[in-house]
């Protein structure tokens, strides 16, 4: 295995999972929504038009909360990781993890709300809420050892996410893999 393929692909999914938890959340806020479309329509006096157009907003946000392909993912990196070399992606590691991770959504929320003592994933910033996801897409589809894993997605949080967000990440994620671990055994 080449790993600044893997860690280069890694990115990649993380980058596309932050995305679409971006989406994801905007949806989920019909405030924010709401505040998008106040700038243009300051003076609501046409409240059907105005729903109207929410509507359309949310339409163009869900054109991007889809579910990538590895074709898919070969236009997103030609998008914006064009400054790597196909072989320095690990294309593989795309096509099982960054096509994959919708059938952990749930399960990852709901670990997580079963784990977190003050907070709900719903109330995670985006790019966490990916980390998560990416780690135990990870480890369900390439049976990346937890110790690696964790490793990893701890390395990512410190690099990209806020002070707390790996320990976070660690504690929660230690425990979610213990629990899966102990389903298998079971």
């Amino acid at each position: 295995m080449n790993i600044r393929a893997r860690i280069n692909a890694r990115k990649i999914v993380l980058s596309y999972l932050y995305q679409h938890c971006f989406f994801v959340n905007l949806l989920l806020e019909d405030k924010v929504l709401t505040d998008s479309l106040f700038i243009d329509y300051i003076f609501k006096t046409d409240k059907w038009m105005y729903d109207e157009e929410k509507e359309k907003l949310k339409g163009e946000i869900k054109k991007h909360v889809k579910l990538y392909t590895a074709e898919d993912f070969k236009e997103f990196i030609d998008c914006f990781f064009d400054e790597r070399a196909g072989e320095d992606i690990d294309f593989d590691y795309i096509a099982k993890v960054g096509t994959t991770f919708h059938k952990y959504i749930t399960t990852i929320e709901t670990q997580v709300n079963t784990y977190a003592q003050t907070f709900q994933y719903a109330q995670m910033d985006p790019l966490d809420q990916a980390i998560f996801l990416l780690g135990y897409t990870e480890w369900k589809e390439l049976e990346t050892p937890k110790e690696v894993m964790i490793n990893e997605m701890i390395e990512l949080a410190k690099r990209y996410s806020d002070e707390w967000a790996p320990k976070l990440l660690n504690g929660i994620m230690h425990k979610i893999i213990l629990a899966g671990t102990e389903e298998i055994k079971a």
